[in-house]
């Protein structure tokens, strides 16, 4: 450290009375604060706070609010849309590519009649979606299949099991039987 470099510490009194126009009062801590409401958490606090904002911005324009709801409106396709769905979803994509081409280069050249672009008739749309439907349905058998086949294997195995284990009892009950008569058979023996 240079001798150029000196620091001074000086003591200084700060003036506590600054009034900037605000009264501060003094704020009384309840014991019980909280408890009587049951516990909250920040989740809950959040939600009664944007409650009560919606409420204020309710009252002050007059109107309640309302939760805004979602809305789908199906819109038909159009000729190539559909084709191109459909050659996306049987993922021919060289023939996409092919379709996309000429279709323009025929747009380009005004070859399409109206006729030609028009809507798809709801009926294939509705094929399409009962074509998905039954995909979807197929899928489900399937994997319900399997789980009753994995179920039936179990039933077999359980069978066995159970089968193995009826048979074992009756060989230890038939011997058990066995000796009985054998420990009588010599009591009487030994009473003789």
């Amino acid at each position: 450290m240079d001798a150029d470099q000196s620091f001074y510490l000086e003591q200084v009194a700060i003036d506590y009375d600054d009034d900037d126009g605000v009264d501060y009062e003094e704020v009384l801590v309840d014991d019980n604060f909280g408890e009587s409401e049951g516990e909250e958490d920040l989740d809950t606090v959040l939600r009664t706070v944007a409650e009560s904002e919606k409420q204020k911005t309710a009252t002050q324009t007059g109107k309640t609010a309302r939760a805004p709801t979602a809305s789908l409106t199906e819109r038909a396709e159009v000729v190539d849309d559909f084709v191109r769905n459909f050659l996306v979803k049987m993922n021919m994509l060289r023939t996409l590519d092919c379709l996309q081409t000429e279709w323009y280069e025929m747009q380009e050249k005004g070859l399409l009649n109206e006729e030609d672009t028009r809507i798809v008739p709801d009926i294939y749309t509705r094929n399409q979606q009962l074509d998905n439907e039954v995909k979807s349905l197929r899928t489900e058998v399937n994997k319900l299949r399997e789980a009753a086949h994995d179920a039936r294997q179990m039933y077999v195995k359980l069978k066995k099991e159970r089968d193995f284990h009826r048979m074992h009892h009756k060989r230890v009950v038939q011997e058990k039987n066995k000796l009985v008569v054998d420990i009588r058979r010599e009591k009487q023996h030994t009473w003789q």
